[in-house]
C-alpha cells in the first residue's frame, strides 16, 4: 500500500522540478556584458518576465547572434530578447514574435566629405561595416546584394566588432564609405560634414519571441499584458506579428533584384511559362521539394558552401549542371526558396557561365508561388 501511496507524491516532485523557461538575451553591437550596468538591467529585465508568469526563468546571454539561432534550432530557448534581425530569423525555427519596441531604428551609408561616389558598381570605395551579425551588417550587407554589388566593386570592405569604428575610420580619412545608425549618421554629417547616401527602412530596435509549443498561450498573454504596462528596460513595447518582421527577414542576407544574362521573373510570368511547357528546376534541398513544390518542377538541388554574396566562390559549391537541356539556347526557370534563398541565385549564375542563353529566374521562389495562391505538389503527386 505505501509503494502506490508515494506514485502520486512522486508525480507530483516530478511537475515540481520540472524545467523552467529558459529566456536567451542576445546583446546588439553597443552592449557589453563587461557592463555592470547592462547585466543588472537584464536581469531586472527577468525579474520582471518571472514575475509576469508566475514562475522562474533561467537566464542565458548571447554576444553573437548566429550562437542564439543555433540554441533555438536545437530547442534549448524558449523566449528570445534581441535586435530585429535575430527576431525575424528565428520564425524559421517556429518561434513567433510576441512583443516589439516602439523605437525603431535604420541603417545609413555615410560619405565623408572628399567623397563624391554613390553606393554603386566600380565605385572603388573604401568602405567601413558595423559587425557582420550585428543589425547594421546585415542591413548593410543586404543593400549592397540587392544591388548586384560585390566586394570587387569596392578598393576595401571591413567589418567592425567596435560599432563606433567605421564613423571613426571615416573621420580620420580611413574610409570613403561607412555605415551607422541614422541618428549617430545626422550627428555625424553635422559634426564633420559629408553626406548620407542612403537609409535603409526602419525597423523595431528589439522585440521578444517566444516558442508557443513551450510557451503556452496564457504565459504568452501573461507577458504580453505585464510587460507593456512596464518594464525595467524603460522600453514602450506593443504587440508584434510576424509581418513586423517580414520587411527586416527579406533584407537579410537578400538576393540581387536583377541578374545579367538572366531574365528575373515573378509568380505569374512562371506560371505562364510553365504552362507554355517551359522546364522549371528546384533547387532546394530535396526534403524541401518532397514537402512541396511547383507542378511539374524537377528537384535539382544545390549543394551550397560558398558565402552568400554575389562575388560567391563557386568552387565551394556542387550543382549538376549536366541535368540541365544539352541545348544551350533552350529556355528553362530555376527557383529555390525565397529572395533570401541564394540557392536559386546562384544556379542560375552557373548555368549562365556555363553558356546557357536563356536562363529564368525566379527569385521569389516558392514562397512568392504559395502567396499567390497557386497550386503546389508534393512527391506523391
Amino acid at each position: 500500500m505505501l509503494r502506490y501511496a508515494l506514485i502520486p507524491l512522486m508525480l507530483l516532485a516530478g511537475t515540481a522540478q520540472a524545467a523552467p523557461l529558459t529566456l536567451g538575451i542576445v546583446l546588439d553591437q553597443h552592449e557589453s556584458l563587461a557592463d555592470m550596468a547592462t547585466t543588472q538591467r537584464y536581469r531586472a529585465f527577468v525579474k520582471d518576465v518571472e514575475k509576469s508568469i508566475g514562475e522562474p526563468v533561467r537566464l542565458q546571454y548571447y554576444t553573437r547572434g548566429f550562437a542564439a539561432l543555433k540554441q533555438a534550432r536545437d530547442g534549448n530557448l524558449d523566449m528570445v530578447f534581441g535586435p530585429a534581425q535575430v527576431i525575424a530569423n528565428l520564425g524559421r525555427f517556429k518561434f513567433e514574435p510576441l512583443l516589439k519596441s516602439d523605437e525603431t531604428t535604420a541603417a545609413a551609408f555615410v560619405a565623408s566629405p572628399n567623397f563624391k561616389g554613390t553606393l554603386a558598381a566600380k565605385s572603388g570605395a573604401r568602405l567601413g561595416v558595423p559587425d557582420y551579425e550585428s543589425l547594421m551588417g546585415g542591413i548593410a550587407r543586404s543593400e549592397i546584394n540587392s544591388r548586384g554589388l560585390s566586394k570587387a566593386d569596392f578598393a576595401e570592405m571591413k567589418f567592425h566588432r567596435m560599432a563606433e569604428a567605421p564613423l571613426f575610420g571615416l573621420k580620420i580619412g580611413r574610409y570613403d564609405l561607412a555605415v551607422a545608425t541614422e541618428e549617430e549618421a545626422k550627428t555625424w554629417t553635422a559634426a564633420n560634414g559629408g553626406r548620407i547616401v542612403f537609409t535603409s527602412t526602419a525597423v523595431p530596435l528589439r522585440a521578444l519571441s517566444v516558442l508557443p509549443e513551450t510557451v503556452s498561450a496564457s504565459t504568452q498573454k501573461k507577458l504580453s499584458t505585464s510587460l507593456q504596462n512596464g518594464n525595467s528596460l524603460n522600453l514602450a513595447l506593443s504587440t508584434a506579428t510576424k509581418n513586423d518582421f517580414k520587411i527586416v527577414g527579406s533584407m537579410l542576407n537578400t538576393t540581387p533584384t536583377v541578374l545579367p544574362g538572366a531574365k528575373v521573373i515573378t509568380a505569374a510570368e512562371a506560371q505562364a511559362l510553365i504552362a507554355k511547357g517551359m522546364a522549371v528546376y528546384d533547387v532546394r534541398v530535396e526534403e524541401e521539394f518532397e514537402k512541396a513544390h511547383i507542378p511539374g518542377a524537377r528537384s535539382l538541388t544545390y549543394k551550397e558552401g560558398s558565402a552568400k554574396e554575389v562575388g560567391f566562390d563557386p568552387g565551394d559549391d556542387q550543382w549538376t549542371l549536366s541535368r540541365l537541356p544539352k541545348d544551350k539556347t533552350t529556355p528553362f526557370i530555376v527557383y529555390c526558396d525565397g529572395t533570401i534563398c541564394w540557392r536559386g541565385y546562384k544556379s542560375a549564375v552557373m548555368a549562365i557561365k556555363a553558356g546557357y542563353k536563356n536562363v529564368h529566374w525566379f527569385r521569389g521562389g516558392f514562397p512568392e508561388w504559395r502567396e499567390a495562391g497557386l497550386p503546389t505538389a508534393t512527391k506523391n503527386n
